[in-house]
Protein backbone atom coordinates (compact mmCIF):
# COMPACT_ATOMS: atom_id res chain seq x y z
CA UNK A 1 0.00 0.00 0.00
CA UNK A 2 1.29 3.45 -0.86
CA UNK A 3 1.15 6.54 1.42
CA UNK A 4 2.50 10.00 1.10
CA UNK A 5 5.66 10.82 2.95
CA UNK A 6 4.92 12.05 6.50
CA UNK A 7 4.16 10.99 10.05
CA UNK A 8 3.17 7.43 9.13
CA UNK A 9 6.76 6.55 8.41
CA UNK A 10 7.63 6.92 12.09
CA UNK A 11 4.47 5.33 13.53
CA UNK A 12 4.20 2.27 11.32
CA UNK A 13 7.85 1.62 10.48
CA UNK A 14 7.48 2.40 6.81
CA UNK A 15 10.23 1.94 4.28
CA UNK A 16 10.73 4.86 1.96
CA UNK A 17 11.85 5.14 -1.54
CA UNK A 18 13.54 8.55 -1.59
CA UNK A 19 14.03 8.69 -5.34
CA UNK A 20 10.38 7.97 -6.09
CA UNK A 21 9.04 10.18 -3.28
CA UNK A 22 6.59 7.47 -2.22
CA UNK A 23 6.20 5.51 0.98
CA UNK A 24 5.41 1.81 1.16
CA UNK A 25 3.75 0.35 4.21
CA UNK A 26 5.53 -2.48 5.93
CA UNK A 27 3.64 -4.72 8.25
CA UNK A 28 5.09 -4.29 11.71
CA UNK A 29 5.39 -7.03 14.27
CA UNK A 30 2.78 -7.45 17.03
CA UNK A 31 4.81 -5.74 19.77
CA UNK A 32 5.57 -2.80 17.52
CA UNK A 33 1.95 -2.39 16.50
CA UNK A 34 0.72 -2.27 20.13
CA UNK A 35 3.30 0.41 20.99
CA UNK A 36 2.50 2.40 17.90
CA UNK A 37 -1.25 2.28 18.57
CA UNK A 38 -0.73 3.40 22.17
CA UNK A 39 1.58 6.22 21.13
CA UNK A 40 -0.85 7.10 18.40
CA UNK A 41 -3.73 7.27 20.89
CA UNK A 42 -1.74 9.30 23.39
CA UNK A 43 -0.59 11.73 20.72
CA UNK A 44 -4.14 12.13 19.49
CA UNK A 45 -5.34 12.77 23.03
CA UNK A 46 -2.54 15.26 23.63
CA UNK A 47 -3.29 17.00 20.35
CA UNK A 48 -6.99 17.09 21.23
CA UNK A 49 -6.16 18.54 24.66
CA UNK A 50 -3.89 21.12 23.06
CA UNK A 51 -6.54 22.07 20.50
CA UNK A 52 -9.25 22.41 23.18
CA UNK A 53 -6.97 24.36 25.49
CA UNK A 54 -5.95 26.60 22.59
CA UNK A 55 -9.62 27.04 21.73
CA UNK A 56 -10.54 28.06 25.28
CA UNK A 57 -7.51 30.32 25.62
CA UNK A 58 -8.23 32.01 22.30
CA UNK A 59 -11.92 32.23 23.15
CA UNK A 60 -11.26 33.95 26.47
CA UNK A 61 -8.39 36.17 25.33
CA UNK A 62 -9.29 36.89 21.69
CA UNK A 63 -12.76 35.92 20.46
CA UNK A 64 -14.79 37.08 23.50
CA UNK A 65 -13.19 40.58 23.61
CA UNK A 66 -13.54 40.97 19.84
CA UNK A 67 -17.13 39.77 20.01
CA UNK A 68 -17.81 42.18 22.89
CA UNK A 69 -16.16 45.03 20.96
CA UNK A 70 -18.21 44.21 17.85
CA UNK A 71 -21.43 44.09 19.87
CA UNK A 72 -20.59 47.42 21.55
CA UNK A 73 -19.69 48.95 18.18
CA UNK A 74 -22.91 47.68 16.66
CA UNK A 75 -24.86 49.01 19.64
CA UNK A 76 -23.14 52.39 19.31
CA UNK A 77 -23.73 52.50 15.56
CA UNK A 78 -27.37 51.45 15.91
CA UNK A 79 -27.77 53.78 18.89
CA UNK A 80 -26.27 56.64 16.92
CA UNK A 81 -28.42 55.81 13.92
CA UNK A 82 -31.53 55.64 16.10
CA UNK A 83 -30.57 58.90 17.80
CA UNK A 84 -30.01 60.51 14.40
CA UNK A 85 -33.41 59.25 13.22
CA UNK A 86 -35.04 60.66 16.36
CA UNK A 87 -33.27 63.98 15.83
CA UNK A 88 -34.32 64.07 12.18
CA UNK A 89 -37.95 63.37 13.09
CA UNK A 90 -37.77 66.04 15.83
CA UNK A 91 -36.29 68.55 13.37
CA UNK A 92 -38.98 67.69 10.81
CA UNK A 93 -41.68 68.20 13.46
CA UNK A 94 -40.13 71.52 14.45
CA UNK A 95 -39.87 72.51 10.79
CA UNK A 96 -43.55 71.70 10.24
CA UNK A 97 -44.48 73.64 13.38
CA UNK A 98 -42.34 76.56 12.20
CA UNK A 99 -43.94 76.50 8.75
CA UNK A 100 -47.38 76.32 10.36
CA UNK A 101 -46.58 79.29 12.60
CA UNK A 102 -45.31 81.25 9.58
CA UNK A 103 -48.52 80.41 7.74
CA UNK A 104 -50.60 81.55 10.71
CA UNK A 105 -48.55 84.75 10.99
CA UNK A 106 -49.07 85.46 7.28
CA UNK A 107 -52.80 84.86 7.60
CA UNK A 108 -52.89 87.15 10.63
CA UNK A 109 -50.94 89.78 8.68
CA UNK A 110 -53.35 89.49 5.75
CA UNK A 111 -56.27 89.76 8.15
CA UNK A 112 -54.75 92.93 9.67
CA UNK A 113 -54.16 94.33 6.19
CA UNK A 114 -57.77 93.67 5.29
CA UNK A 115 -58.93 95.34 8.49
CA UNK A 116 -56.70 98.35 7.86
CA UNK A 117 -57.84 98.50 4.23
CA UNK A 118 -61.51 98.36 5.26
CA UNK A 119 -60.91 101.00 7.93
CA UNK A 120 -59.01 103.24 5.50
CA UNK A 121 -61.77 102.85 2.88
CA UNK A 122 -64.32 103.77 5.53
CA UNK A 123 -62.30 106.82 6.56
CA UNK A 124 -61.81 107.73 2.90
CA UNK A 125 -65.53 107.55 2.21
CA UNK A 126 -66.18 109.66 5.31
CA UNK A 127 -63.60 112.24 4.18
CA UNK A 128 -65.06 112.27 0.65
CA UNK A 129 -68.56 112.62 2.08
CA UNK A 130 -67.45 115.46 4.35
CA UNK A 131 -65.70 117.12 1.38
CA UNK A 132 -68.82 116.77 -0.75
CA UNK A 133 -71.03 118.16 1.97
CA UNK A 134 -68.63 121.09 2.53
CA UNK A 135 -68.43 121.67 -1.22
CA UNK A 136 -72.22 121.51 -1.53
CA UNK A 137 -72.68 123.93 1.38
CA UNK A 138 -70.02 126.23 -0.11
CA UNK A 139 -71.71 126.06 -3.52
CA UNK A 140 -75.14 126.72 -2.02
CA UNK A 141 -73.83 129.61 0.09
CA UNK A 142 -72.01 130.98 -2.97
CA UNK A 143 -75.21 130.67 -5.05
CA UNK A 144 -77.16 132.46 -2.36
CA UNK A 145 -74.53 135.17 -2.14
CA UNK A 146 -74.48 135.55 -5.94
CA UNK A 147 -78.27 135.61 -6.05
CA UNK A 148 -78.36 138.26 -3.33
CA UNK A 149 -75.70 140.26 -5.20
CA UNK A 150 -77.71 139.90 -8.45
CA UNK A 151 -80.85 140.99 -6.65
CA UNK A 152 -79.03 143.92 -5.07
CA UNK A 153 -77.49 144.86 -8.46
CA UNK A 154 -80.92 144.68 -10.11
CA UNK A 155 -82.36 146.95 -7.45
CA UNK A 156 -79.47 149.36 -7.88
CA UNK A 157 -79.83 149.26 -11.70
CA UNK A 158 -83.58 149.70 -11.52
CA UNK A 159 -83.05 152.75 -9.37
CA UNK A 160 -80.39 154.03 -11.72
CA UNK A 161 -82.35 153.07 -14.87
CA UNK A 162 -84.76 155.94 -14.52
CA UNK A 163 -81.90 158.40 -13.87
CA UNK A 164 -79.86 157.03 -16.81
CA UNK A 165 -82.92 157.01 -19.05
CA UNK A 166 -83.58 160.65 -18.19
CA UNK A 167 -79.92 161.45 -18.91
CA UNK A 168 -80.06 159.62 -22.31
CA UNK A 169 -83.28 161.37 -23.24
CA UNK A 170 -81.81 164.73 -22.32
CA UNK A 171 -78.67 163.97 -24.30
CA UNK A 172 -80.59 162.92 -27.36
CA UNK A 173 -82.94 165.84 -27.17
CA UNK A 174 -80.42 168.38 -26.84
Amino acid sequence: MLFLYGRFRVCFGVATNESAGLVQLETPSDSQSVMNVISLDLSVVIIMLLVFSLYFILKKSFFDPISRILVERDARINGTVEEAKKMISKVEEQSLAYQESIKKARLEGYRHQDLFRAESLKERSQIVQEGRSKAESLVSSSKQEIESQVAHAKQGLEADVSGIADGIVKTILR
